[in-house]
């Protein structure tokens, strides 16, 4: 029999008090999952600095990096150390001018980095509010696709787009068996266990695995408080809760059931077939 596919998530955070703080959090996060046997360990979005949409652009820059800059290098090396492939948020450069990327970012034990998903859809400022996240980053292209990691097809979900059915409905076109989904935290205004019912109708309308990471803790940003508590949560193809909601999840797949799972699902198996 083959064995069980390990999936690890973790919350992390805050991150207002520097970054090297919250990449020693982040390492003992992932040195955890670790030992707990994870065959893939998930952080969460922009888990390294902090979240400040709502600031002013021109007053505060996300410190947005290439693939080979100092936080995909700590993650790669934290992979390769632990022999286990790391996705993780960071606010990716696009390269030129312009705003820079809210990606999920694939750390390998090889030491190769590379962005998974770039942010479709950028929430606007929240009620009350001068701007939002629509001001910081450039929207990434209307496309979703997976990664193999071992026995299983990964795609990743970056926070706000998990609320658009069509990018579920994506990425299983593109083969995906499980779905990340890097969260900052909720919205300020949907109730508290809204998150986890748009994890459960979406794993379970696609026969997906559904797994979270988010943000923990509060954060003070130009004298405001930001509060983080989303839910790290894993959720199975039949819409039920795995692992969670905690701190940190575990989430043990059996490649042998994936298609099965499908198989179910008859919206699920139509999609399916669009992939040859």
């Amino acid at each position: 029999m083959e064995r069980l596919f390990r999936v690890g998530a973790a919350s992390t955070g805050p991150a207002g008090d520097g970054q090297g703080c919250a990449l020693a959090g982040a390492e003992r996060a992932a040195e955890a999952l670790a030992r707990a046997g994870a065959d893939l360990v998930i952080l969460p979005e922009l888990f390294a600095v902090p979240y400040a949409a709502a600031e002013d652009p021109g007053r505060f820059r996300h410190p947005a990096e290439p693939l080979d800059g100092p936080t995909a290098a700590w993650a790669a090396g934290v992979a390769s150390r632990l022999g286990v492939p790391i996705l993780f948020g960071m606010a990716l450069s696009p390269g030129g001018p312009g705003k820079p990327f809210n990606a999920a970012v694939l750390a390998r034990p090889e030491g190769i980095a590379e962005a998974i998903a770039l942010k479709i859809h950028l929430p606007p400022a929240a009620l009350g509010e001068r701007f939002g996240e629509v001001d910081h980053f450039a929207a990434g292209p209307a496309r979703i696709g997976t990664v193999r990691i071992g026995p299983i097809r990964l795609a990743a979900l970056v926070c706000y787009d998990r609320r658009f059915p069509e990018c579920w409905r994506a990425a299983v076109a593109a083969g995906a068996d499980v779905v990340a989904v890097l969260v900052a935290g909720p919205a300020p205004d949907d109730p508290d266990d809204l998150f986890l019912a748009e994890l459960r109708t979406h794993a379970r309308a696609n026969a997906v695995y559904a797994v979270s990471a988010a943000r923990s803790g509060i954060e003070t940003i130009n004298g405001r408080t930001v509060r983080h508590d989303g839910d790290t949560v894993a959720v199975g193809p039949d819409g039920a809760v795995v692992s969670g909601p905690g701190a940190a999840v575990l989430a043990d797949i059996d490649p042998a059931r994936l298609s099965l799972a499908a198989e179910r699902n008859p919206t699920a198996r139509r999609l399916r077939t669009l992939v040859p």
